[in-house]
């Protein structure tokens, strides 16, 4: 393995010769499985040789990150000496990087346990519940996680027992957390949350009765959070603005185009697959986030010829079966953070300044468009994938044709 990827015979001689050289060859014989270009792997292997020098090792043992971060330091005051380093922070985090990377791989990387979490099995039944019972997304099984994990570490505080919770409890929790900063639609959310959670809790006897028919959330108001993203004429000028021929750029085109054409959700363009494509028919399926199921939709050639040029010219050869994956190794998919950071980086690009700047402020922009021209409320109502008590909890079933003019509809010259 280092003979490959090293060419000076004094370099392959070096690295032979210093310890732990088969665990050395199977950690970067896995890093080049998973794609890792021949430099890269040349670079770590580099790194390895200070790595097992500084941290003293032998033999493969276990080493905690602190021991990490003070070999990283000792390794960066030696670099100091190196006219060639010119930035000793990059020595520094890289050397770390390379060492937790190898001593993860091999097992031997030892971490802080996080602290236990209060009311573990209550939570895990509670979520078992409204992931397979209820069947709610996982955005909003994420998100009561989130919330009641955040309640019970609070509450634990207090009590020691989930049967002595009382409202004044919640009623109180939800006030600290209000007064801390959570929005008040954030407060609301967990007041929802909090309610399925006591409300699967008083079912369980866990607590007492009537704790989640008295929890009640601030009001907001119907129009309250109008969208405050970019008008079309703006959403135009960001949707022009992945005109590169960088393989960033054309993925940020293609991420782009759909959230634009069709106002899809970060987790709906997230788990999209190269199965979900179906070129001779110029169409593709989306699984909705919110009201569940798969839908049909009208691929427009716009759109497609930047989701082909992104495959042709961007996309990295991989096995991971998503439509887009990370531009650099090990290459898997990108989640929905990411592709609001995409989204984020082009409206920073063209000067838009409004205060909604993510993929959600598209379909906002969007939906308005298709309104402006002439659109129902039912056929933006499916194009957005809106819950509808004709589509909640089956495959969507669109009239393909009629959903077809819409997404034809003009949406002013995308390219």
């Amino acid at each position: 393995m280092i003979e490959s990827i090293l060419k000076k015979g004094s370099a392959v001689s070096r690295h032979k010769q210093a310890p732990l050289l088969k665990e050395r060859e199977q950690f970067l014989t896995h890093c080049q499985q998973q794609g890792t270009s021949r430099k890269a792997l040349r670079n770590m292997a580099t790194e390895l040789i200070p790595v097992i020098r500084l941290l003293r090792m032998e033999e493969l043992r276990e080493v905690d990150l602190e021991e990490i971060k003070q070999a990283a330091n000792k390794w960066a005051i030696e670099q100091r000496c190196n006219p060639r380093v010119k930035t000793y922070g990059a020595s520094v985090s890289y050397f770390a990087q390379v060492a937790k990377r190898w001593l993860r791989y091999h097992g031997h990387l030892k971490t802080q346990s996080p602290p236990p979490q209060p009311f573990s099995e209550q939570l895990d039944d509670f979520i078992r519940y409204i992931t397979e019972e209820k069947g709610l997304s996982p955005a909003s099984v994420k998100s009561h996680r989130w919330k009641t994990s955040t309640f019970l570490k609070w509450f634990a505080t207090r009590h020691r027992l989930l049967s002595a919770a009382k409202l004044d409890d919640v009623d109180e929790f939800l006030t600290l957390k209000g007064a801390a900063g959570w929005k008040r639609r954030s407060v609301k959310t967990a007041a929802q949350a909090l309610r399925s959670f006591f409300c699967h809790a008083e079912r369980r006897g866990w607590c007492r009765r009537q704790i989640a028919s008295g929890i009640k959330g601030p009001i907001i108001y119907r129009f309250a959070d109008v969208p405050e993203g970019p008008s079309w004429d703006q959403a135009r000028l960001i949707l022009q603005s992945a005109d590169g021929s960088r393989p960033s750029d054309l993925r940020a085109k293609a991420v782009l185009f759909l959230f634009g054409a069709y106002g899809l959700r970060c987790g709906e363009v997230a788990r999209l697959l190269l199965d979900d494509f179906d070129w001779r028919a110029e169409t593709f399926n989306v699984t909705h986030s919110k009201r569940g199921g798969r839908q049909h939709y009208p691929l427009r050639r716009d759109v497609g010829e930047a989701i082909l040029q992104y495959l042709q010219y961007a996309r990295p050869r991989t096995a991971c079966r998503h439509l887009f994956v990370t531009l650099n190794p090990p290459y898997r998919p990108i989640g929905g953070s990411a592709l609001y950071w995409i989204v984020r980086a082009h409206f920073d690009k063209v000067g838009v300044r409004c205060a909604k700047r993510g993929p959600h402020s598209l379909r906002h922009a969007c939906a308005t468009q298709l309104l402006r021209q002439g659109a129902s409320f039912k056929e933006i109502g499916d194009l957005l994938g809106h819950h509808s008590t004709d589509y909640v909890g089956v495959y969507a079933k669109v009239d393909l044709n009629a959903l077809r003019v819409v997404a034809d509809v003009s949406l002013g010259g995308l390219l």
